[in-house]
């Protein structure tokens, strides 16, 4: 693949953001398996029908992020708030299954603003976690910060949030993101092409990163949403909500919170415990030919500083991830005026996707 123009690299970085984040979801954020089965409920029913005002389906792909989804349903957090909660593996796109009632409630990642931006059937209701994407290149590479990028070999799903925070990095530093020869690869894939030299580095959801760095100690963690100062602090998932379900159950939004917000407080003080659970009920694989352990989950739980509850926190990450995706030039429609730029993100975008249901 040759590397793009600036004006492929604006092209793709809009119109391809999201599809690439709709093409993506079946992958979810941070998911190790391999091959995609069928969706199977893992709670009561699987009836795709509403059940009861206070029925709720959450659905997951199989990461650490999601681990307040497990937790809330094992420890019976959610039917302390109040819920019917029904739990079920998503193996498709999310905008049919919501559509059909057979998806309400999921970890929604920036990979979906784009999508949401177009009119995908969600809304942001209360914060998940920060930091769970992280960039890793080859010591033969030289690369060990975005601004090391022009003129190499980088694996970051095109028009991916991985791709827009690097060349928003890039931007920030002077550099022109079409001098980067922009690859993708399948997530199983990157770690293989780094080590025979296809490609210089890769950016991808955890655990991949964590995965590709504990094969090989020269390598170079050059890019982390987790550890680098700035954008540790920004939260990289939320709470997605169907709207349909939220417009036909109201009461489901606070209670999914309060659920959420229980889950997290016992996540931040059980660690090993929470781990422990998502692996023995089958929700996360170790130990698998993927290379994940159990070891690398605690850290990553411990690393994503869970938190519900903060809509403060909500507000801040919201423009700040917009703002990259600006920088990075994939809002082509979006005013050219700063101060219309910031409108247009804090009240007609924030308006649109954001529905805080929390206290």
């Amino acid at each position: 693949m040759s590397a793009m123009s600036r004006r492929s690299f604006l092209k793709l970085g809009g119109s391809m953001m999201g599809a690439a984040a709709l093409g993506s979801v079946m992958a979810g954020c941070g998911n190790t398996s391999r091959g995609a089965a069928s969706t199977a409920a893992t709670g009561a029913s699987g009836s795709t029908a509403s059940q009861s005002s206070n029925h709720v389906i959450l659905g997951y792909w199989g990461g650490t992020c999601e681990m307040p989804i497990y937790v809330g349903y094992e420890k019976g957090f959610f039917k302390d708030a109040g819920l019917d909660a029904e739990i079920v593996k998503i193996t498709e796109d999310v905008a049919p299954l919501m559509a059909t009632g057979e998806l309400d409630c999921f970890e929604l990642t920036p990979d979906k603003f784009k999508p949401m931006e177009q009119g995908l059937e969600c809304v942001i209701i209360d914060s998940l976690h920060y930091g769970c994407q992280q960039g890793v290149s080859s010591a033969a590479s030289g690369i060990k910060s975005p601004l090391d990028l022009e003129g190499k070999n980088v694996a970051a799903s095109i028009g991916s949030i991985a791709q827009i925070a690097l060349a928003a990095s890039m931007v920030d530093g002077g550099l022109d993101p079409s001098k980067v020869n922009w690859l993708t690869y399948k997530n199983a894939q990157m770690d293989q092409a780094l080590a025979s030299g296809e490609i210089d580095c890769f950016a991808a959801y955890d655990p991949w990163p964590d995965i590709s760095l504990s094969k090989d100690s020269s390598r170079v963690r050059f890019w982390s949403w987790t550890y680098d100062e700035g954008i540790r602090d920004i939260l990289c998932c939320f709470v997605g909500l169907s709207t349909k379900r939220l417009k036909e159950a109201p009461e489901v939004g606070p209670m999914l919170c309060q659920g959420f917000k229980q889950s997290a407080d016992w996540i931040r003080a059980n660690p090993e415990d929470a781990c422990d659970l998502a692996i023995n009920a089958g929700y996360v694989p170790v130990g698998t030919d993927a290379g994940f352990t159990r070891e690398m989950m605690i850290q990553e739980v411990q690393d994503y500083r869970f938190i519900s509850g903060n809509k403060g926190e909500i507000d801040k990450s919201f423009a700040y991830i917009w703002e990259m995706i600006a920088k990075a030039g994939a809002m082509e429609d979006a005013p050219s005026d700063p101060a219309e730029l910031d409108k247009y993100i804090n009240e007609t975008l924030y308006n649109r996707m954001v529905d805080y249901q929390g206290e």
